[in-house]
C-alpha cells in the first residue's frame, strides 16, 4: 500500500474474532447493517463515530469455544495494539476511546 492507511470495513451481525487481521489494518469500522453511505461518511471524516459494542469481541476461537451462550461477561475480548480491549460497550471517535455517560453505565 506504499505507506497509506489500511481500513477494513466489517458489516457483523454477531461477535467476531479479529487477532488474526488486526495487525494489518490502521483502522476497523464495524457496523451493524448501516448503509454504506453511512460507512463512507465516517471514513471520509464528514461524520464522527460515536456508536458502542453491543456485544463482546472474543480474544480467539478458543474462547469461542469455551463460552456459554447464556452468560454474559465470561469471555476474554480481543485486546488490539494499542491495549484497548473489545469489550461490550466500548467504542472510539476521533478523540480516542469514547468515555461518556453511555459508558459509564457499562464499566464493570
Amino acid at each position: 500500500m506504499n505507506g497509506k492507511p489500511v481500513i477494513v470495513s466489517v458489516t457483523a451481525s454477531k461477535p467476531m474474532v479479529f487477532n488474526e487481521f488486526e495487525k494489518h489494518a490502521d483502522v476497523i469500522l464495524m457496523n451493524f447493517n448501516v448503509s454504506n453511505q453511512a460507512v463512507v461518511d465516517i471514513v471520509t471524516g464528514k461524520y464522527e463515530p460515536s456508536g458502542l459494542l453491543p456485544l463482546q469481541m472474543p480474544a480467539n476461537m478458543a474462547t469461542v469455544e469455551k463460552q456459554k451462550e447464556d452468560v454474559p461477561y465470561d469471555m476474554e475480548t480481543h485486546k488490539d495494539s494499542e491495549g484497548h480491549n473489545y469489550d461490550f460497550g466500548y467504542g472510539m471517535n476521533w478523540s480516542g476511546v469514547i468515555k461518556d455517560a453511555r459508558t459509564a453505565k457499562y464499566k464493570k
